[in-house]
């Protein structure tokens, strides 16, 4: 299991750890295809780590991308993924790392905050449309990529309703420089990570989000 550092802070973008396991991605091929190996052959080698700053893809978000440090050489982030608690990260090793060496963490700061923004403003859009139309609308997923963000909902609104509106409603939210409150509640043997736009409903969510809505600057629906 893989301590996920990131949940602490999203703004923490360096740090250590210490490598439990290096993947050389090329021997997977001799053994049987699952899709744990199918999704790890498609880097050269995979770094296990007792803990991370890297966010890994899911839950509509995006990869963290950066660098990992040993004494003896260095591995280029090029993707995250989590499967069973543990996290893999994916890309290119040059020089040598091995089990227990201690190394540092290096998350690219401009994808990360990026992608934090890009995450949190969907949180605002789907506050927005829970506040104002919740029961003529049904949420359905959320798909936080710069290159092509959308909340997808389910339901009819009237023409009044149109994207102009809530584009505004948005702005509106930005201006008033809400606080994003990220907290974590026990439920059973698990922990809930739960985010809200301050003054709206709350929102299961495992993803990095800004602190406040100021941050999110001009948002285009």
């Amino acid at each position: 299991m893989t301590e996920l550092a990131y949940f602490k802070d999203t703004y923490v973008v360096c740090g250590t750890g210490r490598v439990l396991e290096v993947i050389d991605t090329s021997v997977l091929t001799n053994g049987a295809v699952t899709p744990l190996t199918k999704a790890l052959q498609r880097h050269p080698h995979a770094v296990i780590l007792d803990a991370t700053l890297f966010y890994p893809q899911g839950g509509g978000q995006p990869t963290d991308t950066g660098r990992i440090t040993g004494p003896n050489g260095h591995f280029t982030v090029a993707h995250v993924f989590m499967d069973n608690k543990r996290v893999y990260h994916q890309g290119t090793l040059h020089g040598t790392l091995n089990e227990n060496d201690a190394v540092d963490l290096a998350v690219d700061e401009d994808v990360r905050m990026r992608n934090a923004r890009c995450h949190s403003a969907g949180h605002v859009i789907f506050s927005i449309i829970k506040h104002q139309w919740g029961d003529q609308m049904t949420e359905r997923k959320g798909h936080h990529f710069s290159d092509g963000a959308y909340v997808e909902f389910s339901g009819v609104l009237s023409e009044a309703h149109d994207k102009t509106l809530l584009e505004e409603m948005v702005a509106r939210v930005v201006a008033e420089d809400r606080r994003i409150i990220v907290t974590e509640e026990s439920t059973g043997n698990d922990v809930l990570r739960v985010v809200q736009v301050d003054g709206y409903v709350a929102n299961p969510c495992g993803g990095t989000h800004v602190r406040s809505t100021a941050e999110l600057g001009h948002v285009t629906i």
